[in-house]
């Protein structure tokens, strides 16, 4: 439940700081009232930085790569595991095998939210898992930083270990 108000305050944010842009291009400065002025504006100013420097900022593929040296040739599966299953969102991670004489060998991950991501940003750290064989199971570990960011800025950075099985 937590997650869905950060996501509506993030929202509404959003939202307010629209209404002060529209606001001030047809209004000019009427449209900051007196007892919310130094929020309104702090509002407006942090927004336009944001959207500045939202191009500057490197973008985080969250694809760790396990193994180097194996053969392209050869072939390959993915499997999908739910890390964590939120009531909004949803923390996913794939891994890729390589399938050599009848071993699968972990080549890389990748991880990523799905749902109603408002306001989180997923950085995917690490990943320890193993080979498995046909009809096994592999256990893993993963650790990431789960973001609660607030227009943009970073609130809250909830490190995150999860470990299980892959089919």
């Amino acid at each position: 439940m937590i997650h869905l108000i950060w996501s509506i305050i993030n929202g509404i944010i959003v939202i307010y700081f629209l209404y002060l842009i529209v606001g001030f291009i047809a209004k000019g400065k009427k449209i900051f009232k007196p007892q919310f002025k130094v929020v309104s504006i702090s509002i407006m100013v942090i927004g336009i930085v944001q959207i500045i420097s939202a191009s500057d900022s490197e973008k985080n593929s969250n694809r760790i790569s396990i193994t180097e040296d194996y053969n392209r040739k050869i072939d390959s599966e993915i499997k999908q595991v739910k890390l964590e299953d939120n009531w909004t969102f949803d923390i996913n991670m794939l891994v890729k095998y390589s399938i050599e004489q009848n071993k699968y060998i972990p080549i890389e991950s990748n991880s990523f939210l799905t749902g109603l991501v408002s306001g989180y940003v997923w950085e995917f750290n690490s990943i320890d898992t193993n080979n498995i064989y046909p009809n096994e199971k592999a256990e893993f570990v993963v650790n990431g930083i789960l973001k609660w960011n607030l227009f943009g800025i970073t609130v809250y950075s909830e490190s995150k270990i999860f470990n299980g099985t892959i089919e």
